[in-house]
């Protein structure tokens, strides 16, 4: 009889323990990618940390792009409660407040120079975070809490039918870009742009609607086909030159957790960033020598002209913007600030590792691949 006891004991503490550690809060996130993008590996990756770090007091689930809602409808979803959490970009939402582009892709480093590690800084060390909840909390009147978390960056310029040397030849080319003032900034230096998304560019290429077209990076590049209807790849490119993807949490949701699982996820988000930049570095690294030794992929160097002519605009597109919008100009003086501090530091960083490359491909000592 106490063997039994015993036995029963044992059992109700089993069902007591493991009801005490099942999960108490459920996260959906819906991501605006294909499950076969690198970033939706990111979004999984954050799904595990969150659910590890919380104990599995979070439960987390996510969702590809279409999965629940249109990739265009995440962030209403989110705010109405269908789903507590997605992905996307704020450039998305530039149709509803232009502000949107600043904080995603501001378009050639605001023609001053701003590169995406001091955008990432901006974020995360100075008043970033601070203005991207207020365009979706104020600006948008949206029920979210938001963090910029998904550095993409530097977005190639794009791929091309045959080599060119010229704005001049660029001006003849019907181009896929971003809508918004990429596509604003494209048109200035005289360039015929059209927009869609990135399903649509093969299909397009193939009608003849489009020359040329520019997607993601070289591993989404491969992943969409467009190595197999162009073989010439310029990497530097302007349009996009920064771009940082966001996660945000319906607002409600995350501030009835406790404390110490806000925190969980605060630095499950910051943690994040490191895991993007360390995949763009592997995943693109061997796409683009997959892309040239493989595909028969030709890198060609992008002319200056280019980058001193669209540079030139950008600043002039901004400034139109930011005399009509207050929340722009806000953000856009914010950005400015810190460029004036980060720029010249970044400048002087960055030209060494360039050098230290170059001399070492230059030497022998490492072997281009292209």
């Amino acid at each position: 009889m106490f063997k039994k006891a015993m036995v029963f004991l044992a059992a109700m503490v089993l069902v007591v323990t493991s009801q005490s550690w099942a999960a108490k809060y459920e996260l959906k996130i819906q991501t605006a990618v294909p499950s076969a993008s690198m970033y939706f590996k990111t979004m999984e990756r954050l799904g595990e940390r969150i659910q590890k770090l919380s104990n599995e007091e979070i439960k987390v689930e996510v969702f590809a792009s279409g999965a629940i809602v249109k990739a265009f409808e995440i962030l209403d979803a989110v705010s109405d409660g269908i789903i507590n959490g997605g992905q996307a970009w704020t450039h998305y939402w530039s149709g509803k407040h232009p502000a949107g582009l600043l904080f995603a892709a501001p378009t050639a480093g605001l023609g001053v120079g701003l590169d995406q590690n001091a955008l990432l800084a901006w974020a995360w060390e100075g008043d970033g975070g601070k203005l991207l909840n207020k365009y979706y909390q104020e600006a948008l009147k949206y029920n979210i809490k938001a963090w910029l978390t998904m550095p993409m960056g530097p977005e190639p310029f794009g791929w091309f039918p045959k080599e060119f040397k010229t704005l001049e030849e660029l001006k003849k080319l019907k181009f896929r870009s971003p809508p918004g003032i990429p596509s604003e900034s494209f048109k200035a230096i005289g360039m015929p742009v059209v927009s869609m998304p990135g399903s649509e560019i093969v299909p397009a290429a193939q009608r003849g609607v489009i020359d040329a077209a520019e997607w993601i990076s070289p591993g989404d590049d491969m992943l969409l086909g467009l190595a197999d209807v162009w073989k010439f790849y310029y990497l530097q490119g302007l349009h996009q030159a920064l771009s940082i993807g966001d996660v945000y949490i319906n607002k409600d949701w995350y501030e009835k957790l406790p404390p110490h699982l806000q925190y969980v996820i605060e630095e499950s988000m910051k943690a994040m960033v490191t895991d993007q930049v360390t995949m763009n570095i592997s995943i693109n690294s061997q796409a683009l020598k997959d892309l040239v030794l493989k595909k028969g992929v030709n890198l060609r160097e992008t002319p200056e002209e280019y980058f001193k002519a669209y540079m030139k605009v950008v600043p002039e597109i901004l400034n139109k913007y930011s005399s009509k919008k207050p929340f722009f100009k806000e953000v856009l003086e914010s950005l400015n600030t810190w460029a004036n501090l980060t720029v010249p530091y970044q400048v002087k960083v960055n030209g060494l590792y360039y050098k230290m490359g170059k001399t070492a491909m230059d030497s022998g000592a490492m072997q281009d691949y292209k």
